[in-house]
């Protein structure tokens, strides 16, 4: 019994020695359809990839936000701003292209990337374009328009912060003035038996230390704050980018060939196969 089934997987495994070897002289006798194939699929895509695809540059580029609180400051804020069709707008105008909001949001979409940097006020610009020159002058045209709106946004929250800063003063000293005359009005009403409005008058005064205390307390945060501040830095200006990202024709020459050779392998077993029908 175990010398019969020996023999029946000594047959198979013949059998299946036998059919592989043809399944090997098959494609060895159709070596020159399979080699031609696959040399004419990695012509094509070299042609195709090199004279029919656009090539496309990318420069990118990093910007640390302003510390100071407010709209151009903040992170999400920003990368809003820096993808607008306004913001592009404005730098497709100084390139001299007129593009409709159509075509701005398309152009954006596909090849405009904007990104912070995880727990920082850092934002990384990403351009691409068909034209290294022009990629770079996008870039930088982005950078620079967002750049000019910050600085004057800052420049007016900071005059209109020191104002705010000068206007508590005021009150502090109109604080201080109260709490002196108060105190003044207090001796004389204690040398006048006066108890009364002398008590009312330190229970007034105490909620005017109070007042002050808070009072110079804002303005030593708001002053700390300006002398603290700094504006929007470019940390890595866009530079000119020499070779393209795209297309990868070593990619799609490998591509190329592996496809046209599974193609030539199905050809031949199905060319096979309708011969033995």
């Amino acid at each position: 019994m175990n010398s019969e089934g020996n023999n029946n997987h000594q047959m198979y495994y013949d059998e299946y020695e036998i059919d592989l070897r043809e399944y090997i002289l098959l494609l060895w006798d159709n070596k020159f359809f399979i080699g031609g194939l696959v040399i004419l699929a990695v012509i094509a895509a070299f042609l195709f990839s090199t004279f029919f695809i656009a090539p496309t540059y990318q420069t990118q580029a990093r910007i640390q936000l302003s510390n100071y609180e407010g709209l151009y400051s903040n992170p999400d804020t920003a990368v809003q701003l820096l993808s607008s069709t306004d913001l592009m707008q404005k730098v497709m105008a100084a390139e001299n292209i007129d593009l409709t909001a159509a075509q701005l949001n398309s152009y954006i979409n596909n090849n405009l990337n904007i990104s912070q940097i995880s727990n920082t006020s850092i934002i990384t610009i990403t351009v691409k374009n068909n034209e290294p020159q022009l990629t770079q002058n996008i870039a930088e045209g982005l950078i620079s328009n967002f750049e000019a709106d910050s600085n004057k946004y800052f420049e007016n929250k900071l005059k209109n912060d020191r104002e705010y800063i000068s206007t508590l003063k005021t009150d502090l000293k109109d604080l201080s003035s109260d709490l002196e005359r108060n105190q003044n009005l207090i001796q004389e009403s204690r040398e006048k038996g006066k108890s009364e409005v002398a008590s009312l008058l330190i229970q007034e005064n105490s909620s005017l230390q109070d007042s002050r205390l808070e009072l110079r307390r804002e303005i030593e945060e708001r002053e700390s704050e300006l002398e603290n501040f700094y504006p929007l830095e470019v940390l890595d200006a866009p530079y000119l980018p020499e070779n393209p990202t795209s297309p990868n024709i070593k990619l799609n020459v490998a591509i190329a060939a592996v496809l046209a050779l599974m193609l030539a392998v199905f050809i031949i077993f199905f060319r096979e196969f309708m011969k033995e029908e």
